[in-house]
């Protein structure tokens, strides 16, 4: 199967809402089975990191919220999305130029999108705009819950740099 054109495309104010209901579910899920958290803790946590993270939402500088669709969908000619139109994923990234790097903040695929190429695409798509802009590396964390994530990184050549680790002390 050939792998699937996509564009990268600013995410809009109207589409903050869905991502910030998505992220929020997401990361507390994350928070709550990597980190030991009730999910109502959880959840706090990941409004909390939200909030801290992109200030200004989609206007947050030096953050790139980014709505994942095909190369050929909406938004194809004039670079915009309209509000009606559901991406098929998300990609959030955060550029340091002085480090000539960008850290993933959050990289998501809609369940009925996965395993199609799509994900493969969505990173070709930022590492080609990234080397445009000069940036040399990549950064992410893969929850270690996550081995289809890990596999897909991994495939693109992403190497494993550390280990996060944890002690609860109670």
């Amino acid at each position: 199967m050939p792998t699937p054109l996509v564009r990268l495309l600013p995410m809009s104010e109207q589409h903050y809402p869905t991502y910030y209901a998505y992220f929020i579910e997401d990361y507390a899920q994350d928070l709550a089975s990597n980190h030991g958290h009730d999910l109502p803790t959880a959840r706090h946590k990941a409004e909390q990191t939200l909030h801290h993270s992109l200030p200004q939402g989609v206007a947050t500088p030096n953050h790139h919220l980014l709505c994942i669709v095909p190369a050929d969908g909406p938004g194809a000619d004039d670079g915009a999305l309209d509000a009606e139109i559901q991406p098929l994923g998300y990609l959030w990234h955060a550029i340091d130029t002085a480090k000539g790097e960008t850290f993933i903040c959050d990289f998501y695929m809609a369940q009925v999108h996965r395993g199609r190429g799509y994900g493969k695409a969505a990173m070709a798509a930022l590492e080609a705009s990234l080397q445009a802009l000069g940036i040399g590396q990549i950064k992410l964390r893969v929850a270690q819950d996550n081995p289809r994530a890990l596999a897909l990184y991994q495939e693109l050549g992403f190497v494993i740099t550390g280990y996060n680790m944890a002690k609860h002390l109670n």
